[in-house]
């Protein structure tokens, strides 16, 4: 259930704007709760008892100036979607509230299918900075403690499933997420180089696939999580409960790999370890109660493990997670700031509707982003990285919004990775000062490619060499 609160002088706007979100909520079967009020101070006031999820506010309201209701309400509740909906064609106003914290103008009269989509983006960024940014309990059924940042998908379409199949198979991304893996657990090279653990991160992204197909051919739209620990990475697909639970237990079992997964009537997790150990197929009886299949994972005792195995696993010494306090506050208030926004733009990439103006904007926040992160040493190489992608953005407007649809998905995860840099730099603590520099860099670096590679047909890729691996 999310709260929205409608700001707007108007009487007749707020009671267009409510129904179009009621009849969005009932073609999407959301659940809204709407409050509204004409009144600046009464919004301020209104934000004192409820936490809203979003705020559309309109430039002409009561009793307070809208860019100062903005300021109070963002205040009040930084996670809150501020989103201005006027008919005001003066770009300073509108640059006034952005900077108060709104991070959406939509200019009236509303246009159905553009606010609808606007509302899918607004909804799923909602959701993900409802995820916890620090140690927090995961969607795996073994119940572990995950890391913060979480991948999701949830496979409405086989474009969807598409796209998760080629993050995780293509071996440049497979080689990114193993090589984080060990950068985070400080396991080393063993398991960089291990083929096993490469080959059972395919069987379970196979496994997956295999599952959600099932899925989508009787029109279910099941959810994918990817969820990280210090050990262990966990897979999970939910929403399977009108499948029939012998096809999936078909796909599990005719991959050998697949030995550690707890399958209940609905959800299957699949965990991958992060570190070299024998794994056993223990079966557990079912609890009466919970219809379910657990597979667990054994550890080998010390007193078998030969001197060599002890050798190479013991390669780096363990390093404790540390906060680093080089940034001044103001400087990392700034970046906190102008990072929410970011998020916001890029998550509308790939949605087919990105505005010149806004992909004009993504450019201005990477370059104050990359601004106040310039002015240390030790964030010295992301800001760089962020600055030159403003660059290529600004130089490249048009083509940015071309190729949106397939920049989406890595505009995405990019803002992700910085919002992961940021928490666990200065707040949860990271094995080192320069945590995921180069995933963040590399991220860059692709996105900017991205925007400048000529697509002449003697240039361009051949397939075959992509899958020839």
């Amino acid at each position: 259930m999310k709260k929205i609160l409608i700001v707007d002088k108007n009487r007749e706007s707020r009671l267009y704007l409510r129904t179009m979100l009621e009849e969005y909520a009932h073609d999407t079967r959301k659940k809204f709760v709407i409050y509204e009020t004409d009144n600046g101070n009464e919004a301020v006031m209104m934000s004192d008892h409820e936490n809203y999820d979003m705020v559309f506010i309109d430039v002409e309201i009561s009793e307070m100036e809208s860019a100062k209701a903005t300021e109070l309400i963002r205040e009040k509740n930084s996670k809150a979607m501020i989103v201005v909906v006027s008919d005001s064609k003066d770009p300073e106003i509108r640059s006034r509230i952005l900077r108060s914290g709104a991070e959406d103008y939509i200019k009236k009269p509303l246009d159905t299918d553009l606010f609808y989509s606007r509302l899918d983006n607004y909804t799923a960024l909602i959701k993900s900075r409802r995820l916890h940014l620090s140690i927090h309990e995961g969607h795996n059924l073994y119940g572990d403690a995950t890391y913060g940042r979480t991948i999701s998908y949830f496979i409405k379409e086989y474009d969807v499933l598409a796209e998760f199949w080629e993050y995780y198979l293509l071996e440049t991304q497979e080689t990114r997420t193993l090589t984080d893996a060990c950068r985070r657990c400080n396991v080393g090279k063993s398991i960089l180089n291990s083929h096993q653990a490469s080959t059972r991160l395919s069987d379970t992204v196979r496994a997956i696939y295999d599952i959600s197909i099932q899925a989508l051919n009787i029109n279910v739209t099941p959810h994918i999580w990817i969820e990280e620990s210090d050990k262990n990475i966990y897979f999970t697909i939910e929403g399977l409960s009108q499948i029939n639970p012998d096809r999936i237990r078909a796909i599990l079992n005719k991959i050998p790999e697949l030995n550690t997964y707890i399958f209940d009537h609905y959800k299957v997790t699949i965990l991958i370890p992060r570190e070299k150990v024998d794994l056993c197929k223990v079966e557990i009886p079912s609890d009466p109660k919970k219809s379910s299949e657990t597979i667990i994972m054994t550890e080998t005792p010390k007193s078998e493990i030969q001197p060599q195995v002890v050798a190479e696993t013991s390669l780096e010494p363990v390093v404790e997670n540390q906060i680093f306090y080089y940034m001044d506050e103001e400087d990392l208030e700034d970046i906190k700031e102008n990072l929410s926004r970011l998020n916001t733009l890029l998550l509308m990439v790939g949605s087919g509707d990105i505005r010149y103006d806004e992909v004009e904007e993504i450019a201005y926040y990477l370059d104050r982003i990359g601004k106040s992160a310039s002015i240390y040493s030790e964030s010295y190489p992301i800001a760089r990285s962020l600055g030159e992608l403003s660059s290529t953005i600004n130089n490249n407007v048009q083509t940015f919004i071309d190729k949106s649809s397939s920049l989406g998905l890595f505009c995405k995860t990019f803002g992700l990775d910085l919002t992961h840099w940021l928490q666990m730099i200065f707040y949860d603590g990271a094995p080192s000062v320069n945590f995921m520099d180069d995933t963040i860099i590399s991220n860059a670096q692709m996105v900017g490619n991205m925007l400048c590679v000529n697509e002449s047909p003697s240039e361009s890729i051949d397939m075959d060499d992509i899958f020839d691996f």
